[in-house]
């Protein structure tokens, strides 16, 4: 029997979206997101990350760094009793921003094409059209709809093309455990028209559930699916636990059931003003502008020895002196600037 999953955006969906991530120390859960995972483990869905890594193409990290991310972001989930069961990702990108030439192409594993989720599908034997597509961007929607999945987006204002749009992912998981139907503790705060669905497919019209959509551009490789071609990497899925556990709470108590809304907004609060505060945070100290005020006062120095010199008559090597003195002080104004703007 074919698996149901629910399919999550990685940036802006379980971590902090902080542009490209490109080291696993900067991986940070958002509120609530492990907790909501756990409670995907417990309902039996599988749990798949499909994720645009355009940041391998730009040349802003590797592969390898790319793993590392993964690994980080689902050892931070088994820590609150969440698992992930694949986790599937798209390096390439189309056009002169992909600088790694092997990465530059049109792939049909890009959302919002389905490619990473039939693959998911076929590989992990899941049923499209009873699982869910779960993310904070229009392409991870529209990656949803034409692999016949139900989607939620997540964002302050409402998507026609979504069946559903909430705020976080506690919310969306309130939904797909009602099936569909918002519950009374997690309120849907936009509910937009549910479109009308077939039977088939959005994206090409295929029968065949599992085959992704292939590239117009790519070749198929002698008639094999894009998925063996261009194969989008995937984490090993791990074992999945059946025993049930909850997140920890910890030292927030019986509170959290009292006010469940209350909580993550709180937390919701704290995370975006610990972000806005990160930058007052950072230290005072740079070289770049040391060197600057070192520049600014050898300026003032040769000003004065101008100075000095055109008192003594002595225009020749007053005029050097002036020189000297402007070269330093447009010498400071530069690295000043690029302190500023670095």
């Amino acid at each position: 029997m074919n698996a149901r999953a629910v399919f999550l955006d990685r940036d802006g969906t379980i971590i902090e979206d902080t542009g490209y991530v490109d080291d696993a120390a900067k991986v940070r859960l958002l509120p609530g997101a492990a907790g909501a995972i756990a409670r995907l483990n417990r309902a039996g869905y599988l749990v798949v990350i499909v994720s645009n890594q355009s940041g391998v193409a730009r040349g802003l990290f590797d592969e390898d760094t790319l793993s590392a991310v993964h690994q980080r972001m689902e050892t931070l989930l088994r820590n609150h009793g969440a698992t992930i069961d694949g986790a599937y990702y798209c390096p390439y990108l189309d056009g002169p921003d992909a600088t790694v030439v092997a990465y530059r192409r049109d792939s049909g594993l890009r959302k919002p094409k389905p490619g990473m989720l039939h693959q998911a599908a076929e590989e992990l034997d899941i049923d499209l059209e009873a699982s869910w597509m779960i993310g904070d961007s229009k392409r991870d929607v529209q990656a949803g709809n034409r692999a016949a999945c139900r989607t939620i987006r997540l964002a302050s204002e409402g998507d026609a093309e979504a069946n559903h749009t909430v705020l976080d992912l506690a919310q969306a998981v309130a939904i797909v455990e009602g099936d569909g139907k918002p519950t009374t503790d997690r309120p849907e705060t936009t509910s937009p028209p549910t479109p009308t669905r077939g039977g088939s497919r959005l994206d090409s019209g295929a029968s065949a559930p599992s085959v992704p959509a292939r590239d117009t551009n790519e070749p198929t490789g002698g008639g094999r699916s894009v998925a063996a071609t261009v194969p989008a990497k995937s984490v090993p899925p791990s074992a999945r636990s059946t025993a049930g556990s909850s997140a920890p709470r910890g030292a927030r108590g019986q509170s959290d059931e009292n006010h469940p809304e209350v909580v993550r907004v709180l937390e919701r609060i704290h995370d975006e003003l610990e972000r806005a505060n990160r930058p007052k945070r950072q230290h005072d100290f740079s070289m770049v502008r040391l060197f600057g005020a070192l520049l600014q006062m050898l300026a003032v120095v040769a000003a004065v020895l101008g100075v000095m010199k055109m008192t003594e008559d002595q225009d020749a090597a007053a005029t050097a002196r002036y020189m000297l003195a402007c070269f330093l002080q447009l010498a400071s104004l530069t690295a000043f600037a690029i302190d500023r703007f670095r």
